[in-house]
């Protein structure tokens, strides 16, 4: 058996080089706030709710953030309605954008400073590869191939699946430690560059074909 992982194309999802792309609502996210956000579809398995929880939490430990961290959900589902009103219950609603789905998802990781997956189940996720090849640190779940993906301490950092209180902290220690979320989402990029780029994904596949067929890969 031969395990072939998903490409990313690196050279479309890219990082940042300059200041924030101008997305987001006025006055939304200037440089010195920390943008956290996810992007996939509203429903249940993507589990935003613990996202949106995560972010309550942490702003209830410590208020002064509230003037500094900026939540951004991106995608449309089932789930669409119950995201929104979680947001207004828990008074978020200044502090966060929802903007549907978008065209544009490079340019809009490229907004944002901390990318979560708080998915109840994930395969090999392309979202996180995209987040990576972006340039980001990665917050996500122990489950399915994100721990094949995301090595704590390295390039994110992973959390029990549905744990509030533990992604916020996990998100904590990125706003506070801006060097280390910049060093982390460095490692990510080497990471795809190294593994997970689409020219090395489609090598490893005309490897398997011409093993298959007895030809020298060689040629």
């Amino acid at each position: 058996v031969e395990q072939i992982y998903n490409g990313v194309d690196d050279e479309t999802f890219r990082p940042r080089v300059a200041q924030r792309p101008s997305l987001g609502p006025a006055a939304f996210a200037g440089p010195n706030e920390c943008v956290i956000g996810t992007v996939g579809r509203l429903a249940e398995v993507k589990d935003q709710s613990t996202l949106i929880r995560a972010v309550s939490l942490l702003i209830e430990r410590r208020s002064a953030l509230r003037s500094r961290i900026r939540l951004v959900i991106i995608g449309d589902g089932p789930w669409s309605d119950r995201i929104h009103r979680l947001v207004d219950e828990l008074g978020l609603r200044e502090i966060a954008w929802l903007p549907g789905d978008r065209g544009d998802v490079p340019e809009l990781l490229r907004y944002l400073d901390i990318f979560v997956l708080p998915s109840l189940a994930e395969g090999i996720s392309n979202t996180i590869l995209e987040a990576m090849a972006s340039g980001l640190p990665v917050i996500a779940t122990e489950t399915g191939g994100n721990p094949e993906l995301v090595r704590t301490g390295e390039n994110g950092f992973l959390f029990p699946v549905g744990d509030a209180a533990a992604l916020a902290d996990r998100i904590e220690s990125l706003v506070d430690d801006r060097e280390m979320a910049a060093r982390l989402g460095r490692r990510g990029r080497e990471i795809v560059e190294n593994r997970f780029d689409w020219e090395k994904a489609v090598e490893r596949y005309l490897s398997v074909y011409d093993q298959a067929l007895g030809l020298n890969a060689s040629r």
